[in-house]
């Protein structure tokens, strides 16, 4: 069981790779909701709505994408007169992918994101979605590491340096920041080392140390008895993490199409922090393969509200909910800051160049979609799995 979650949570992340090697739309959910319909639009209707392409990067088979399945099966998007279909990639592209047309959003990091922009792709952020740092690590709880700073000094510690398990050669570049500022060598007090499908039961079985990991992927490892603790990023460097970018020439010429995006998702998000339950039922609907047990996938839900609201009951979560999909100055300037101190981009990029608020409204009726959450029958859905 452990390895088949393994294989299925290996290609999940947030950010920041790509080279898209597949354009097919996953297939329509057998939503069991009282709105199931809604997303997976008529035949006389789907002449009229406008395709637009949200590049991930890696499998589109996850539970943790929820916001974007709600956005779409919900009818959020098709309200918009938009049909969402999903492109995956491999690799750090997606940018690229944005900039060049192939793409017309996707979702990467912000190290990604600034050096793209530094490189002079035509891109911008136009919607916050992960607000908080969402790069940790999960370690075994038997581990005589439970924290960055016993990381810190690793060979005088502990004989040798900690491996880092990562699961693409680009993962380094997002995890650095946050170890460099708790005061870890990445050169001399860890290895980082790609292990690909199989990190996650290298670490379980001892043979590799730690796990670079984030809260939606670690809450269902936990969720599935991997035997881990996650040590939170967000605790070192309290920076925003993904985001959603899309080209400067869809600011031009298409800004209701990014603000219609930009209201659904926002609304997705709303839904799955207002109910992870019914958004657990959104995601299995979609991906019914994915063996997993209930409690694991609210508990896949549970960690993707804490990369978009922070801590259940911190300011953060308290500012996110009034402001859903708005960036700060406060959080990119940090990003920025962060990224030049740890050598990911070599000169200050002004805030204006990164992103823009224009397309993000708040005035839509959260009172609605908590009505959809609240008719959503997420437990014929539950009914299907193991509970726990």
């Amino acid at each position: 069981m452990k390895k088949i979650i393994a294989l299925v949570l290996v290609l999940l992340l947030m950010l920041s790779m790509a080279a898209c090697t597949k354009t097919d739309t996953p297939p329509a959910s057998d939503n069991t909701g009282d709105k199931p319909s809604q997303g997976t639009n008529d035949t006389d209707n789907e002449k009229d709505l406008r395709t637009v392409k949200f590049c991930l990067t890696r499998t589109a088979e996850v539970l943790e994408d929820t916001p974007f399945w709600v956005a779409q099966n919900l009818g959020y998007a098709a309200e918009e007169g938009l049909d969402i279909e999903m492109v995956e990639t491999i690799g750090t592209t997606d940018c690229k992918m944005v900039a060049t047309g192939q793409a017309d959003f996707a979702v990467p990091g912000p190290s990604l994101i600034l050096q793209s922009i530094e490189e002079g792709l035509p891109i911008k952020v136009v919607c916050a979605y992960d607000a908080i740092n969402i790069w940790g690590l999960c370690v075994l709880k038997d581990a005589p590491f439970q924290s960055f700073e016993d990381i810190v000094d690793a060979p005088e510690k502990y004989g040798r340096k900690l491996t880092i398990a990562l699961g693409d050669p680009s993962w380094e570049s997002l995890v650095t920041p946050t170890l460099v500022a708790a005061g870890i060598d990445c050169k001399e007090d860890v290895e980082f080392v790609v292990a690909g499908d199989n990190r996650f039961v290298q670490v379980a079985e001892g043979n590799l140390d730690i796990l670079f990991s984030w809260p939606g992927e670690a809450y269902q490892l936990i969720g599935q008895n991997y035997d881990f603790n996650y040590i939170d990023g967000h605790e070192i460097l309290q920076t925003n993490s993904n985001s959603i970018i899309t080209s400067l020439d869809m600011i031009e010429n298409e800004p209701d199409v990014i603000r219609g995006f930009c209201r659904a998702l926002c609304k997705g998000i709303y839904f799955t922090k207002y109910n992870p339950e019914a958004a657990a039922a959104v995601s299995c609907s979609q991906w019914p393969n994915i063996e997993v047990t209930w409690k694991a996938a609210v508990y896949v839900q549970e960690g993707r509200n804490y990369q978009m609201f922070g801590k259940p009951g911190s300011e953060t979560e308290k500012e996110r909910l009034q402001n859903i999909g708005l960036c700060t100055d406060e959080g990119w300037q940090l990003n920025v800051d962060t990224m030049l101190s740890s050598g990911v981009i070599s000169k200050e990029i002004p805030l204006t160049d990164i992103y823009t608020n224009e397309f993000v409204d708040t005035t839509w009726d959260r009172s609605e979609v908590e009505a959809d959450a609240d008719a959503y029958d997420w437990q014929s859905v539950a009914a299907k799995y193991e509970a726990e």
